[in-house]
């Protein structure tokens, strides 16, 4: 039983809000889901999620759009923003 509360406590989830002290940075938040980091993406006109794979280095977008570079996952993320 004490393993299973351990074992609980130590997957949960880490999330840091980058946004908060900086509030030009366009990552508003970042989870922490063991192999893949969750983005909070603040665009222009809304709010965009976008994940990052540890295993495959990629940043993918929610419409399964990947990308090697951050900045060019946020451009495609937010474009898809302004064409809606």
């Amino acid at each position: 039983m004490h393993s299973l509360l351990i074992v609980a406590a130590l997957s949960t989830t880490f999330t840091v809000y980058p946004g908060f002290t900086n509030p030009q940075q366009p990552v508003e938040a970042k989870r922490d889901l063991g192999p893949v980091y969750e983005f909070t993406i603040k665009c222009p006109l809304s709010t965009g999620i976008m994940a990052y794979s540890k295993v495959e280095k990629l940043f993918c977008t929610s419409d399964w759009t990947c990308y090697r570079e951050l900045q060019a996952a946020i451009d495609h993320l937010c474009k898809q923003d302004r064409a809606e």
